[in-house]
């Protein structure tokens, strides 16, 4: 007898032995004990996961020469050319290659006929949504009305190509990828009767390749013993199919949560000299991430991943060691790389540059307590009164704030009548304070609702969309009026890059819209970055800027220093100004 593939020697046989779909094996079984049989089926769903051999069971059990029964024997002469595919009364047809008008009207004409020695004249036309539209309007009319004895089971993988006057004719059932632990278990019983050796992980490598397909999960399997033989390692499954070793996207993931970049290069090196596809390595990166993302969004992260109980343990280790805004950055970060590796013309230099950006990724704030820190730093700078004036000293000279130690020692010199000087001293603080307060500040009285308006539309953005109310409270309120709020952003930051985006843009209009209960244009302005102009209102040409001789005083003094607190707390640096 010539050689099987695994992917017929091991075909169902029977409804039980279908893989994966016992909601549509339940639902065929009772039709048939009930005798409530439909005349046409539409079996839908992705390759390999058994429309056509529960379309040639179905065919079995209704015509068995015992039956029919809601199994076929399979040792009857009828049930026997079915499974050879040589019955007359069983036809399969390809719809790709049959798909003309003249096919249909062919078929059309021999539906007429009676079967030769079974019950029904069964039709099972595979990859039906290949037939022009000409072809399913001839077919129309005898699929509505056929002949008793005669039934139509359609299969096709792209359901939707299929016209709706079809669908509505048909029964359908759609099958589902057959879950990771129903193809290994499969493939287990298949290597045990054919006496293979291969360990848990080698099956696990072939499943997860098959991508829910019992006959890829097969015909990989086939691949691997010509390649291996009787005694399969893992590193034989690796190199006849061209997978990532897991050891690789493992190492690559702690030399980014160490900050190796030296260890990231020889990555890339061993990557590229296996010869591996370096966007095929990208992907299954990705996939190693979407997983570590999940294992900290999810409760139960085991029935959203497909892996081993060994490779989740390893996986909630590693996503220990980042947070989730990291992870989600550094998803981004090679995403982005995968998509420049694609088309560029330097393909490892481009890998290398992804991986080093993620290597060199800093921790990263939320944006919650990002925006809690920057409130702290504004409390401390009014509280404190962050402009630093010049001393004046008691000859009237001026003296810098890096002559502080001069002063004090001018005090500790200074008769018992110094306590009335600094006395003074603090008086002309507060007095300085105030003033500077009255400049920054709109008037009160029309300051105050706008104020109130502005918190209660951040607030209400919030309950919405958290994140979006999260960049909003970022923002300053530059103008509003009747038609148009105007909301300002810091120059260059990235906040304000993400609120040009479309999608926000359009969410925070819909949001100004529904606060303010009337139809709002929503404009986005970039603003020279500021401390302490969060939640102000500005209007016009002020944009909320310092006049020139505070900006002056500012660089002759060094900066600000609330400026460079904020930086060295984010570890940040001044682009413009």
């Amino acid at each position: 007898m010539p050689y099987l593939v695994l992917a017929r020697k091991w075909r169902p046989q029977t409804f039980e032995e279908v893989v994966g779909q016992r909601h549509i094996t339940q639902t065929l079984q009772n039709a048939i004990s009930q005798k409530r049989v439909a005349h046409a089926f539409l079996f839908t769903g992705a390759r390999g996961v058994g429309k056509t051999s529960t379309a040639r069971i179905l065919a079995k059990a209704l015509n068995c020469e015992t039956g029919p029964h809601t199994n076929p024997c399979n040792h009857c002469n009828i049930c026997k050319e079915i499974t050879h595919g040589t019955s007359m009364d069983v036809i399969e047809i390809d719809g790709a290659s049959n798909r003309g008008i003249d096919e249909i009207r062919e078929l059309r004409e021999n539906v007429r006929y009676t079967p030769a020695k079974s019950r029904h004249k069964i039709y099972i036309i595979d990859e039906v949504h290949m037939l022009t539209r000409e072809a399913f309007n001839a077919l129309l009319k005898t699929l509505e009305e056929p002949p008793p004895h005669i039934i139509f089971i359609f299969a096709t993988t792209e359901p939707h190509k299929i016209p709706a006057t079809i669908l509505s004719r048909c029964q359908r059932y759609d099958f589902k990828r057959i879950p990771l632990k129903e193809v290994i278990e499969s493939l287990k019983r298949i290597v045990e009767r054919e006496k293979i050796q291969v360990n848990p992980r080698g099956l696990l490598s072939i499943a997860q390749e098959s991508e829910g397909s019992m006959r890829d999960a097969q015909s990989l399997l086939d691949q691997v013993i010509s390649y291996a033989g009787e005694n399969i390692r893992d590193e034989d499954i690796s190199e006849v199919l061209g997978l990532i070793d897991w050891k690789v996207l493992n190492d690559t993931i702690e030399a980014i949560a160490s900050n190796d970049i030296e260890r990231c290069m020889e990555i890339v090196e061993q990557v590229y000299h296996f010869g591996y596809d370096l966007q095929y390595f990208c992907r299954e990166l990705l996939q190693y991430f979407r997983n570590l993302i999940l294992i900290k969004v999810s409760q139960r992260p085991e029935g959203l991943m497909e892996l081993s109980e060994e490779e989740l343990e390893i996986h909630k280790k590693q996503a220990e060691k980042f947070q989730f805004e990291q992870l989600n950055h550094l998803f981004s970060l090679l995403l982005k790389g995968e998509q420049e590796i694609a088309q560029s013309t330097f393909p490892r230099t481009m890998l290398e540059m992804t991986l080093i950006r993620m290597a060199t990724l800093q921790p990263i704030l939320p944006i919650d307590e990002m925006i809690k820190k920057l409130e702290a730093l504004e409390n401390k700078e009014l509280s404190k009164g962050w402009k630093e004036k010049k001393i004046s000293s008691p000859s009237g000279k001026v003296v810098s704030p890096a002559d502080s130690e001069k002063n004090r020692e001018a005090k500790e010199s200074l008769p018992k009548n110094s306590e009335e000087l600094d006395k003074r001293e603090t008086d002309e603080k507060k007095g300085d304070l105030k003033n500077f307060q009255k400049e920054s500040a709109l008037d009160e009285s029309s300051a105050k609702i706008l104020e109130e308006k502005w918190r209660g539309l951040i607030d209400f953005t919030r309950a919405k969309n958290p994140i979006l109310g999260s960049f909003l409270a970022l923002g300053n309120l530059v103008h509003l009026t009747d038609e148009k709020i105007e909301i300002g952003f810091d120059e260059n930051s990235f906040h304000h890059e993400r609120m040009l985006e479309r999608e926000n843009r359009s969410q925070l209009e819909s949001a100004c819209q529904e606060y303010l209960k009337r139809k709002m244009k929503v404009v986005i302005s970039s603003l020279k970055q500021e401390i302490g102009t969060k939640g102000r209102v500005m209007f016009g040409g002020e944009e909320g800027a310092r006049d020139e001789q505070e900006r002056k005083s500012e660089k002759e003094e060094g900066g600000n220093p609330l400026i460079q607190e904020a930086l060295a707390l984010f570890n940040g640096k001044i682009v413009g100004g």
